[in-house]
């Protein structure tokens, strides 16, 4: 069986009965270290910012490794953003690797309805990316392994992503180093809280969720759709929030109207193409069931409510009021250790 050997630590496999794999097209790329498996697969694809990433989480792991030994699988960070790395027994990584090859099998004629319809899938990739003026981070392949709990319809990241917003507007403006900002921390967290109803959190989370098997095909676009949208409009959203106080800040002077219209840009394409949608999973949960698609509609519509109403321009307003009070003059006092 072909693998690559991508880290393995002088005698530091003692009691270690897991292994990571990931896949470069049909070859198993398996080592002991998660981020080592990943780092593979970045240069295999040519993603240069998950090199990067991987790079740096490698030199950390090394640095651990010197000073408190060996860093078991199971309890490697968990960075992943567009790789399928899972942990397999060392027991049943024959079994691993066979279950997620069967489609090695398939006919000539399947093979090329894949390849084209995965050609597909790439262009319109390509095409929603465009919109927001980036480019496919790394080559899009079929998924031939399986996610241990499934792949959600929704994409699971929207129920913290607003709260990731307001920590890098906490943190890019220095308002925690401001005095009274403990008086405005829950208020703040409460303001990054999504807006979705308990139930339709436990639906993306939980129940909208579903398991393809090892013959079918599957594509997980969403993770690089997602995870490139959202990255631009969390950084949109922070250049937005840190606008009226530019000047406190020494921050260059931005287009206060021209940020507002590319934040609402990004909103409207990612409800309109339903970027936090895995197609594949969406397809496969509703089945041709009625009470599946109106369920689907009805979280479709809350998610796209609270990106564009809820915790859109007018949250922006309100998180800037609340922390107005603390850029006063009288009270912009870095805190001292």
């Amino acid at each position: 069986m072909a693998g690559v050997a991508v880290l393995k630590t002088k005698g530091t496999d003692k009691g270690k009965s897991t292994v990571w794999i990931g896949f470069m097209d049909i070859v198993p790329v398996i080592g002991a270290v998660k981020e080592s498996v990943e780092f593979v697969l970045a240069l295999y694809e040519g993603n240069s910012e998950e090199i990067k990433e991987k790079e740096k989480a490698l030199d950390d792991i090394v640095m651990q490794l010197t000073q408190s030994g060996y860093k078991a699988a199971a309890a490697a960070a968990d960075t992943t953003k567009c790789y399928n790395v899972k942990e397999v027994s060392k027991g049943k990584i024959t079994k691993h690797v066979n279950k997620a090859s069967k489609n090695q099998n398939l006919t000539s004629a399947e093979k090329g309805a894949r390849m084209r319809k995965l050609d597909e899938i790439r262009r319109g990739v390509e095409e929603k990316l465009s919109k927001i003026g980036r480019l496919m981070p790394g080559e899009l392949t079929e998924q031939l392994t399986r996610a241990r709990k499934g792949e959600h319809v929704f994409n699971n990241n929207i129920l913290k992503f607003h709260s990731n917003v307001v920590h890098d507007f906490i943190v890019k403006s220095k308002i925690h180093l401001l005095r009274g900002y403990e008086s405005k921390e829950q208020t703040l967290k409460e303001l990054g809280k999504h807006t979705l109803s308990p139930q339709t959190e436990a639906d993306i989370q939980t129940n909208m969720v579903v398991d393809f098997e090892p013959h079918e095909f599957y594509v997980n676009a969403n993770a690089i759709l997602y995870g490139c949208f959202s990255k631009v409009l969390r950084e949109a959203f922070v250049k937005v929030l840190c606008e009226p106080f530019v000047k406190v800040l020494h921050f260059p002077d931005p287009s206060k109207e021209t940020n507002k219209q590319w934040v609402t840009f990004i909103i409207e394409c990612m409800n309109y193409y339903e970027i936090y949608v895995d197609e594949f999973a969406k397809e496969k949960w509703i089945n041709k069931k009625q009470k599946q698609k109106m369920r689907f509609l009805e979280v479709r519509g809350e998610v796209a409510h609270m990106y564009r109403t809820g915790r859109g321009l007018t949250w922006c307003a309100e998180i800037i009021c609340e922390v107005e009070p603390l850029f006063d003059g009288r009270q912009f006092m870095v805190a001292r250790s």
